[in-house]
């Protein structure tokens, strides 16, 4: 379980399906919300697709 409130004074803005949506009107902060600049974001049908999991992370080497 993520513990909302140890965020470290952090701005964190959870947007898990459609890009502009979830930014400008269903915005889900963590923290302290911040204004975003809503003209350089994509349209509504313009979600991005997802990325490949990565099942065998490592630290840099």
């Amino acid at each position: 379980m993520i513990e909302l409130d140890k965020h470290g004074g952090l701005s964190i803005l959870i947007h898990p399906n459609n890009p502009k949506r979830d930014h400008l009107v269903d915005p889900i902060w963590i923290g302290r919300a911040l204004g975003v600049h809503g003209e350089v974001l994509g349209e509504e049908d313009e979600a991005e697709a997802a990325l490949e999991v990565n099942a065998e992370p490592t630290l840099g080497e």
